[in-house]
């Protein structure tokens, strides 16, 4: 249904559509070098977890834009917004409408109090957005970034006495991965909350390689750390790589265990032949945007979080 009549029709998607989402989402990445929607988005929508979701249509039916209200983390946790717009289709109030459909949402929810909403690449049509809706930033995550070069000089991985690093093991490593990342990152908003659902929805990506997902161990077989690298091919062909994830047992601190599991996660994407690699982390995360500096990254651009602002 429409929001007002003037605005354009927001509809309410069909299930079978979720392919059409997700590869509107791929044609906005490819357009503004930003995914609008992240990884854990795209798992809900595809095993039919959204809370609410929207999507505009020209006239032959062909989807525009789309947005979705997705939990953050847990199944019952706070709500998340993203949206996107198709780059053939903006400036023409398809972003209003979306974020209009969705605050609606939100508001009949009853979730406005708790329910944020990303602004990845922070673009100023999206912080217009934002303060249109009275939210302001509350987090920033950064996204930095280091070339085939400079990964070519990076220092080799020196492993702690005792310490090995080898592949996961599907069907076999999950519950011991779950446990070590749900203790490396228990204060993590997202990340210290995923599920065995959300292990297996990215386990079944085409970029999933066991390979790419390296588990540190001491000699008694106990895991105390993990690198998990994303290798995947741009629209050319190229392969671009991600720090997906690395994560540190509370235990193992102190040890080194992350600059030698980053260094050993960058090696490995390396010698896939990498055009870079790209990573995300929290700006208030100082201990960890030392690490990455010291390696080579740099800043490549910022997502933003926007949350109700006070009062």
């Amino acid at each position: 249904m429409p929001e007002t009549s003037a605005s354009p029709a927001v509809h309410v998607p069909r299930p079978e559509e979720v392919p059409a989402v997700l590869a509107l989402a791929d044609r906005v990445q490819a357009a503004d070098g930003h995914p609008p929607l992240n990884d854990q988005t795209r798992a809900v929508l595809a095993r039919g977890g959204q809370r609410w979701w929207g999507v505009t249509r020209d006239a032959d039916g062909t989807l525009t834009g789309a947005a979705a209200l997705v939990p953050e983390a847990a199944e019952d946790g706070p709500g998340v917004v993203e949206l996107a717009v198709d780059p053939a289709h903006r400036r023409a109030g398809l972003g209003g409408a979306l974020a209009a459909a969705a605050a609606r949402a939100v508001r009949d929810r009853d979730e406005g109090a708790e329910t944020s909403a990303w602004a990845h690449g922070d673009l100023p049509g999206s912080a217009a957005l934002a303060r249109r809706h009275g939210l302001e930033a509350a987090r920033e995550l950064r996204r930095m970034r280091i070339d085939a070069a400079g990964l070519a000089d990076l220092p080799p991985a020196v492993l702690p006495a005792g310490v090995r690093i080898r592949p996961f093991a599907p069907g076999r490593d999950e519950d011991t991965w779950l446990g070590l990342n749900a203790d490396a990152f228990a204060d993590h908003p997202e990340q210290g909350s995923l599920t065995r659902a959300d292990l297996e929805a990215r386990m079944a990506q085409e970029w999933f390689s066991a390979e790419g997902l390296l588990l540190a161990e001491d000699e008694d077989g106990t895991a105390v750390g993990y690198h998990w690298t994303k290798v995947t091919d741009d629209a050319g062909g190229e392969p671009e790589g991600e720090v997906y994830a690395v994560g540190v047992s509370p235990a193992a601190q102190g040890r080194g265990l992350g600059r030698t599991l980053t260094l050993a996660g960058l090696h490995h994407m390396a010698e896939r032949s990498v055009a870079g690699v790209d990573l995300y982390v929290d700006a208030g995360n100082v201990p960890a945007v030392r690490l990455y500096d010291s390696l080579g990254f740099v800043l490549a651009a910022a997502d933003v979080q926007y949350r109700p602002a006070a009062g």
